[in-house]
């Protein structure tokens, strides 16, 4: 399936200028919609941005909220004329200096203070949700279209199934705060000794993680909305406890993030659809990168030499540059890889997608160009992928599935015919595994929701070509997906980068709306 890389760098200025853009309802105007307010108080101590946002959720043209200090001392008021609240973080910072506000960037809400933006934007999301599932009844944060289709097999994670695990035994905040400790002790070991630590000892298939989460911190902006520490019977679920460590990651990452990767389907846009014109994440991803962070799609999808196709599936979010004429620092900032790692293209001054040469990414690198020796020896690539089609098509015959058969440059895959149940795209995608464990080519056996494929290749050669071609470290990069199970494309790349685990194209904007908010929050205070 599609899937796509975001990268994004800031610069870490005292004093930080907002970037304007133009919008294609109001060509020529900034970062605001029409309407739009920016009030500029300068003093000594201070530089106050203030917006008025076209929705009442933050628009799609509006700034999220920003304030802005130029001085550890105590900043002036701030006076967010027609703003979204800015919750506790406005009141810590009108109440002490910029170290102050700091600290109200890290503080738990106090009950009946200004509902902050995370559950704002959280309410935004499950309006989404009830509107998309038609639901008739109170809208549940298990109610992506996604987990609902495919039910317990998406919701497969060791870190998810401790957490729940402690629960039973366990306080909502004594469990996070313990799984906090945990995991900032591990993180305080050398790498090659994390294993021995309490919390990998518990879940010995943790992965890696590159920064401490403030789960706790997490945990008090969710509060605000679900009251998972008032509940006395229901305690949290899947869902919600991703939701909390998604929030976190956020919290940790905005310090440092310069590239933001996306997957495709299921991310940036529904499963099988396309970037549509109208499509919410536009907006965040032109903000990411007008702000220094480099912005990536990194898909499953491949087609050699013919970028139209790849075109096709972002056509809306191409145009949205074409009409916003975006920059060329700018747009340079956009990357495609597609086919997992095989094919990177980059945004021309026409605002199409062209193929960036291999010479440039792929080989000038010794370390990168020993990565793809397969790409130097097609008798084995075609020897894999004979041997890879042969099981796709026998066992799709033992499970009684009428498929059709692609094969491309780098993949093969098997696609029925006629309706079929998840789970036998499960069983197939997993027996690819265990069929392919011993071959010597790197591949990725993967079930796509209405597909199967193995492709030569994987998300984690594409994450480190990527970090590597740009001069990005794992802990600066966010990988964002929806298949972080173990029989999805997304899940080698927990090993490359930070995750976001996502269940659908609304959960995105949520999570990028927060990032964004953090960003120019920590960058600037």
């Amino acid at each position: 399936m599609a899937s796509a890389i975001q990268t994004i760098s800031l610069k870490g200025a005292a004093g930080v200028a907002v970037p304007a853009r133009r919008s294609a309802a109001s060509p020529g105007c900034g970062l605001l919609p029409r309407g739009g307010v920016v009030r500029l108080s300068r003093g000594a101590r201070a530089v106050v941005i203030s917006a008025q946002p076209e929705e009442s959720a933050g628009g799609r043209n509006g700034i999220d909220g920003v304030v802005a200090s130029t001085s550890a001392e105590q900043p002036q008021a701030v006076e967010a004329t027609g703003a979204e609240p800015m919750g506790a973080e406005a009141t810590g910072a009108e109440a002490k200096g910029a170290g102050g506000a700091k600290e109200a960037l890290l503080a738990t809400p106090e009950p009946g203070a200004t509902p902050a933006r995370t559950a704002m934007y959280m309410r935004d999301l499950i309006s989404r949700q009830v509107k998309a599932n038609q639901l008739s009844r109170a809208g549940s944060l298990s109610d992506s279209t996604v987990l609902r289709r495919k039910g317990r097999l998406k919701e497969q994670d060791p870190f998810i199934e401790f957490v729940l695990d402690l629960f039973k035994t366990h306080e909502t905040e004594e469990a996070l705060d313990k799984t906090e400790k945990w995991l900032n002790e591990s993180m305080a070991l050398p790498v090659n000794k994390r294993k021995f630590s309490n919390l990998y000892r518990q879940v010995p298939k943790l992965g890696y993680y590159f920064h401490p989460l403030p789960l706790r911190r997490a945990l008090g902006e969710y509060d605000e909305f679900c009251a998972l520490t008032k509940r006395r019977y229901v305690r949290p679920n899947f869902a919600e406890v991703r939701h909390i460590i998604n929030i976190a990651q956020v919290h940790a990452s905005a310090r440092d993030v310069k590239l933001v990767t996306f997957d495709a389907d299921g991310t940036l846009y529904a499963d099988g659809k396309h970037f549509e014109e109208d499509n919410k994440m536009i907006d965040k991803i032109i903000q990411l990168m007008e702000i220094g962070i480099h912005v990536a799609i990194v898909t499953a999808a491949g087609y050699p030499g013919d970028a139209k196709r790849f075109e096709g599936r972002l056509q809306g979010l191409l145009d949205a540059f074409k009409v916003q004429q975006v920059s060329e620092e700018v747009r340079k900032r956009f990357h495609v890889m597609g086919g997992e790692c095989n094919y990177l293209l980059e945004v021309s001054e026409n605002y199409t997608l062209e193929f960036v040469a291999h010479a440039e990414w792929r080989e000038a690198d010794p370390e990168i160009r020993d990565m793809y020796w397969f790409a130097h020896d097609r008798a084995k690539v075609d020897a894999f992928l004979d041997r890879a089609q042969k099981f796709l098509t026998d066992y799709s015959e033992h499970l009684m599935l009428d498929v059709d058969v692609m094969r491309k440059e780098y993949a093969v895959g098997v696609l029925p015919r006629n309706g079929t149940v998840y789970e036998n795209l499960e069983e197939l995608s997993i027996g690819a595994m265990i069929e392919l464990s011993d071959a010597e080519v790197p591949y990725c056996a993967f079930n796509g929701g209405n597909d199967v494929f193995v492709d030569v290749g994987n998300k984690n050669i594409g994450l480190h070509t990527m970090m590597r071609y740009l001069g990005f470290e794992g802990s600066q990069t966010l990988h964002v997906g929806d298949r972080f199970t173990s029989t999805g494309n997304d899940a080698r790349v927990r090993d490359a980068c930070s995750i976001l685990w996502v269940a659908s194209p609304d959960e995105t904007t949520f999570f990028m709306r927060l990032l964004y908010r953090d960003v120019v929050n920590m960058r600037v205070l």
